[in-house]
C-alpha cells in the first residue's frame, strides 16, 4: 500500500501551484504616419520573445520564443509516481509547496521521517528532497538532496548533489532516471550522515571558525555579525565542534532575516548555493581534526 503524502502547503498556494499556465505573443505600440498623414498606432509582434499568464491571464514571466512550458501541474504528479516506484519510505512523508516571484518559480520540499539518523543522543536528522520548477527561465527543472535538523528546522545542504530529470526545458520526465536517481540520493544522504556524527567531536578554532564565515559574508560586514553571534547560540547549547559550525552557516540560510517575504523560497535557495561553495572549507576541517 502506497502511503500517501502529508500536504503541508498553504492552501491558496498549494491551488495556484497546480493552476495551468499559457503562453502568449508580445505586442508592441508603435507609432506610423497613414497615407493621410495622420498619426496612428498600431500593434507589432515582438518575434523573439513570448509573455508567460496565469489562470487570471496576468503576465508572471516573459521568455524566449524557444522557450518549452513544463507546467507544475504535471511534473509534480510525475515526480511523486516516480518517488512511490523508488525504494524510498513515504511512510509519513510530508511536501510542502511554496511559489515565489508571483508565481513564477516554485519549491517543493518532501521530508522523509522514515529515512531518519540519529547524529548525537536526541538529536535527529531526515532526509530531505526539494524539487525547483520556474516559467521564467532562472532554473531548470530540478531535483535537490538535502536533510532537515528536527531540533531547529535547519535545512542541512548536502554539497553539489543536483540532479536534473527534465534539461532546461526541453522534455518530459524520464521516470525510470528519476527513479535510479531518487535512490542514489538515500544512499548519499546516509553517507552523509555518518559523516555529520563526526562533527560533535571535532573541535573548531575561533580561526577556523571566522574563516569560514568571511567567506560565505563577504563584504557584508552585518552578515559576519550575524554568523558570529548565531554560532556563539550553538556553542552554548551543542559544545564549540563542527556541528555547531555546519549548523550555524545552515541556520542562515533557512531562517535568517528575509527582505521579501513573497520570495523566501528562492531566497532560501540562493543562500543554500552560497553555502555550498564553503563546504570544502568545513570538510577540510573535519580531515583536520580526525
Amino acid at each position: 500500500m502506497i502511503n500517501q503524502v502529508i500536504d503541508q502547503s498553504n492552501t491558496y498556494v498549494k491551488d495556484k501551484a497546480f493552476n495551468r499556465v499559457h503562453e502568449q505573443p508580445i505586442y508592441t505600440k508603435n507609432k506610423a504616419i497613414d497615407l493621410e498623414g495622420i498619426n496612428c498606432d498600431y500593434d507589432q509582434l515582438i518575434q523573439t520573445h513570448k509573455s508567460i499568464c496565469n489562470d487570471k491571464n496576468r503576465v508572471i514571466a516573459i521568455v524566449g520564443k524557444g522557450y518549452k512550458l513544463v507546467q507544475n501541474a504535471e511534473i509534480i504528479p510525475d515526480f511523486e509516481s516516480a518517488i512511490y516506484r523508488s525504494n524510498l519510505d513515504t511512510t509519513s512523508m510530508t511536501r510542502e509547496i511554496k511559489q515565489s516571484h508571483s508565481g513564477a518559480r516554485i519549491v517543493c520540499t518532501y521530508i522523509f521521517p522514515a529515512h531518519t539518523i540519529e547524529i548525537t543522543p536526541g538529536d535527529y536528522v531526515a532526509l530531505k528532497i526539494s524539487i525547483l520548477n520556474s516559467y521564467d527561465g532562472s532554473w531548470k527543472f530540478t531535483s535537490i538532496l538535502g536533510a532537515l535538523r528536527y531540533a531547529c528546522k535547519n535545512g542541512l545542504v548536502i554539497g553539489n548533489y543536483f540532479s536534473s530529470f527534465y534539461g532546461k526545458h526541453t522534455k518530459g520526465l524520464d521516470t525510470d532516471i528519476a527513479i535510479k536517481q531518487l535512490e542514489d540520493f538515500l544512499d548519499v544522504f546516509l553517507n552523509n550522515a555518518q559523516v555529520w556524527k563526526q562533527y560533535p567531536s571535532i573541535s573548531v578554532s575561533e580561526l577556523q571558525a571566522n574563516n569560514v564565515f568571511i567567506s560565505l559574508a563577504g563584504e557584508s560586514e552585518k552578515l559576519l555579525e550575524l554568523l558570529q553571534s548565531t554560532y556563539d547560540f550553538y556553542s552554548q547549547s551543542i559544545g564549540n565542534n563542527l556541528w555547531a559550525l555546519f549548523n550555524t552557516v545552515t541556520d542562515w540560510s533557512s531562517h535568517a532575516k528575509f527582505r521579501n517575504l513573497q520570495n523566501i523560497a528562492s531566497t532560501v535557495i540562493a543562500r543554500e548555493k552560497r553555502v555550498r561553495k564553503i563546504l570544502p572549507m568545513i570538510e577540510k576541517i573535519r580531515l583536520s581534526g580526525n
